[in-house]
């Protein structure tokens, strides 16, 4: 089950390949999915509901209207500012065309070249600036960290792919319900200090669990140690610098 804060979030590209694949990692990532095969079919969904869309995601390279043309279509028809467009190219050098996507409303230009957990990131991280806009300073940043775990009395072990200053991403294929309390056991990297949390299931993936490679659950902390705390925060704010986002 999915929580009611899922995004909406509409891709557009010509491979069927790279449509299914980011679809199924942002599905398992809470999000809810629609795509469309090129840019006419975009423009038309986008005339017959903007309010529909959170985030684009739109490749620039397709036949027939390409994602150039797509962008003038939306600033031209009264579109632009409507929802955060984030453009995914494996074609364009970012340095020759980062000028003109700025221009035309482009918030994010990433390669194809993606892990899930750089995508769900920049996706995120994009989703949610209106955080950062009222003070909020809170950034998700992508890791691969060992986690022991405990639901009751039973002991498991996962993977921490993205974590926040309030939660983390674990990835497991054990079926977390919603509301489910775990008690969590891990060390940032660089870091010797073993620390031990709390934590409550926010969102998971548990009707896809065992068909997905990038399954598991959000997981927010609900009972933490201020040093552990403090540590996270120090990390969180130490990896979102590297992209950019201090």
């Amino acid at each position: 089950m999915i929580d009611a804060s899922r995004k909406r979030v509409f891709i557009a590209d010509d491979s069927l390949f790279f449509r299914m694949r980011l679809g199924e990692i942002l599905t398992d990532g809470g999000h809810a999915v629609t795509s469309a095969k090129d840019g006419r079919e975009l423009i038309g969904n986008i005339a017959n509901n903007s309010e529909g869309i959170d985030i684009l995601i739109l490749d620039l390279h397709m036949p027939d209207m390409d994602g150039f043309e797509v962008l003038q279509w939306i600033k031209d028809n009264g579109y632009g500012g409507k929802f955060p467009i984030l453009v995914i190219t494996s074609v364009y050098d970012p340095m020759e065309v980062i000028g003109r996507l700025k221009k035309l409303g482009v918030a994010r230009l990433i390669s194809k070249a993606y892990t899930p957990e750089h995508i769900i990131f920049m996706v995120n991280n994009v989703l949610y600036s209106d955080c950062v806009a009222r003070g909020q300073k809170r950034f998700r940043v992508p890791v691969s960290i060992p986690v022991d775990f405990k639901v009751g009395e039973r002991s498991l072990t996962g993977f921490i792919l993205n974590i926040s200053d309030n939660g983390i991403f674990l990835h497991t294929k054990e079926e977390l319900l919603q509301g489910t309390l775990v008690r969590l056991v891990f060390a940032l990297p660089h870091n010797e200090r073993v620390m031990r949390m709390h934590g409550i299931v926010r969102w998971t993936t548990v009707n896809k669990a065992h068909n997905t490679l990038f399954c598991g659950s959000g997981v927010v902390f609900s009972e933490i140690e201020q040093e552990d705390q403090e540590s996270i925060v120090n990390f969180v704010k130490t990896e979102a610098g590297k992209f950019g986002l201090e």
